[in-house]
């Protein structure tokens, strides 16, 4: 009860901080009181910087690790290749915030010596329009797991295993595979 009562007699004063602009507003927009309010309760996101091309300096301290099972690669017993992807949150106190505009959360390519993609594994797989937000706490991590076929691979060719993350163009990380017969 007293916390209501605090917070209708700070709402007032809070939208009239944020309310109150200062002539050169436009120029430089600045976050108000309330909307400083909302993001310290998780009410709303921060927003992100817009000019920000590499989501690590976006998103705080990321890593990567990937991982091949097998990773010694025979094609005479091998028709897929297991991928897990872990994305580790190795912040001590910033949340890692990671916008999906479906349910795809990975891309996986598979690249031949030259660079040319013999395999992406989306294509025989199906997404919804749902977009989302997935939030990865501080100290935590999230593993995607996913199989690729081995069909269009040669015996002692190099293929590179590329992961990465639909709309984080910059968060991707690949692994070197030659294939025994």
């Amino acid at each position: 009860m007293k916390l209501r009562a605090i917070a209708a007699l700070l709402l007032p004063i809070a939208l009239a901080f944020s309310a109150h602009a200062s002539p050169d507003a436009e120029a430089t927009p600045t976050p108000g009181l309330m909307t400083k309010t909302l993001e310290f309760l998780h009410l709303k996101h921060a927003p992100r910087p817009a000019n920000s091309t590499n989501p690590a300096n976006v998103h705080g301290d990321i890593e990567l690790k990937l991982a091949l099972d097998p990773a010694d690669l025979q094609l005479s017993n091998t028709r897929q290749v297991q991928v897990t992807v872990d994305l580790y949150n190795r912040s001590k106190k910033d949340f890692v915030h990671l916008d999906f505009p479906t349910s795809q959360r990975i891309e996986i390519l598979t690249l031949d010596s030259t660079g040319k993609v013999i395999n992406t594994w989306s294509e025989d797989q199906s997404f919804t329009n749902d977009p989302a937000t997935i939030t990865v706490n501080p100290g935590e991590r999230v593993e995607y797991n996913a199989s690729v076929p081995t069909r269009q691979m040669a015996a002692g060719q190099p293929y590179i295993i590329q992961v990465s993350f639909p709309n984080y163009p910059d968060l991707k990380i690949e692994q070197r595979v030659v294939p025994r017969g």
